[in-house]
């Protein structure tokens, strides 16, 4: 299991998904925690990763279930 935090500010959580962004594309892709840390990715817990919602005119493309349990 990972030991990495969630992204969000104050969030103590473990991550469980990696958000990553095409700013030129607007386009988010949120899929399974990456392997590693990365800085074009942020990390996010099971409660922020299915709040995620994109910006008016962005597309957010999920690339794995997430269960209800928070």
């Amino acid at each position: 299991m990972s030991s990495r935090r969630c992204s969000q500010p104050v969030c103590s959580r473990v991550a469980v998904a990696t958000v990553t962004i095409d700013y030129d594309g607007r386009t988010m892709a949120l899929g399974p925690l990456a392997p590693a840390e990365t800085a074009e990715g942020y990390h996010l817990c099971n409660v922020h990763a299915r709040r995620l919602t994109p910006a008016y005119g962005w597309r957010l493309i999920r690339h794995l279930e997430l269960s209800g349990d928070v």
